[in-house]
């Protein structure tokens, strides 16, 4: 049985669901008590849902900042691919809890899950 689960999020957090919806799953699995280790991977656009500033009241929409802020709650994992976040906004500041990794560590973080899914 997979005792841990790495959840890498590739899209952008408003316009659709993916950033929502694994967000979530990654702290619905910890909650839950379906794996012991839940770790989320912010990749590509996915990284934008770490910038702190983004005010999704303005759409509409349940913020993602504050699903981050329930994984850190829950002792969740969440890092940032910062070569990508910079690619995109430069220096921008990010929610407290995301963890700043480049792309060797994030897949050296991969590797110590038993199972990976994407959003």
């Amino acid at each position: 049985m997979a005792e841990s689960i790495v959840v890498l999020i590739s899209k952008p957090p408003y316009g659709i669901e993916e950033a929502f919806a694994g967000l979530r799953l990654s702290l619905a699995m910890m909650v839950s008590g379906v794996v012991e280790r839940s770790t989320v991977i912010l990749i590509g656009d996915g990284t934008l849902n770490a910038v702190v500033s983004q005010d999704p009241d303005a759409i509409g929409m349940p913020s993602n900042v504050e699903a981050i802020t329930d994984l850190d709650d829950f002792e969740g994992e969440i890092y940032c691919v910062e070569e990508d976040l910079r690619e995109r906004l430069g220096e921008i500041e990010v929610v407290g809890n995301v963890q700043m990794v480049n792309w060797d560590r994030a897949r050296e973080i991969i590797k110590e899950h038993d199972l990976v899914t994407t959003f």
